[in-house]
């Protein structure tokens, strides 16, 4: 059972970064939106800036 979930990261000019793991770009999205709104920020201002694989690969 592989985790196919992925890190996406994203931040806004100043520098404000977000990163959480998510099964698709769609589903990061929606959770970029909440996690702006949480933070009283507009999810227009967060830019992806990457988007990579599980980097702890422990058995």
């Amino acid at each position: 059972m592989a985790d196919k979930k992925l890190y996406y990261a994203f931040e806004d000019p100043s520098g404000t970064a977000i990163e959480f793991r998510a099964t698709s770009l769609q589903q990061a999205m929606v959770i970029k939106k909440k996690k702006a709104e949480k933070m009283g920020l507009d999810k227009d201002v967060f830019a992806l800036t990457s988007i990579h694989p599980k980097t702890d690969q422990r058995a």
